[in-house]
């Protein structure tokens, strides 16, 4: 695991959803088949990047992740600037990378703070199960959502659109279903005792409890 230099903030966080519920809710195509899950009204959720583009689901948000392409995209940018203003949920944004801001187009650290988000350092090496101590794995902003949540101390992780396909070039998903095979991995040794489902499934089929709402 990589050592951290920024996420000491993070450490307020282990553990202050004990034996809870989360949804994390990604933007691929099967979130437009969202279904309400039996209990969800109590449940933790966890929204990144583009889900302000449902104003069904970010309106119910707890936790909200987001950092790549804000200084590029200006409607992105203007987007998470809107809804990290009008909901009062927890913002968390992708900052730093191995010790220094992560440049690239993401967000600046001052700018995440302006917007009152934390921001938390990745590296693209190791998920890591002390994200107070150790980065976060980054890749794709879901993997620093999945770390987060189970730092949290759930029993139960719901994904919501997180499908791989139909949204990111080809060479770039194989790349990332050969990640959530390690993330799964990385799932079964720190975390064994709980469980993911993956709702209507499309590119994570098979690799963890599937779950059909149709």
């Amino acid at each position: 695991m990589q050592e951290a230099t920024f996420n000491k903030p993070l450490g307020g966080f282990r553990g202050v959803h004990e034996g809870g519920t989360a949804i994390l809710f990604a933007t691929g195509p099967s979130v437009k088949k969202y279904n309400l899950i039996n209990g969800s009204e109590e449940f933790i959720k966890v929204g990144v990047n583009r889900i302000y583009n449902y104003p069904e689901i970010v309106s119910t948000l707890d936790y909200y992740l987001f950092g790549s392409h804000y200084n590029l995209d200006k409607l992105h940018r203007e987007n998470i600037d809107r809804v990290c203003r009008k909901y009062s949920f927890t913002k968390l944004a992708s900052a730093y990378e191995d010790g220094t801001p992560t440049g690239r187009g993401n967000i600046s650290p001052e700018q995440a703070t302006e917007i009152g988000a934390i921001p938390f350092e990745n590296n693209v090496i190791s998920f890591s199960n002390d994200i107070a101590k150790y980065s976060t794995f980054g890749r794709s902003i879901t993997f620093p959502a999945l770390q987060f949540i189970l730092y949290t101390g759930v029993s139960r992780i719901y994904l919501v659109g997180c499908d791989i396909v139909g949204t990111y070039g080809e060479g770039f998903e194989k790349t990332l279903r050969q990640l959530w095979k390690r993330f799964a991995s990385f799932k079964e040794e720190y975390y064994p005792e709980v469980d993911i489902v993956s709702i209507n499934p499309v590119g994570l089929r098979g690799v963890f409890i599937d779950g059909f709402t149709e």
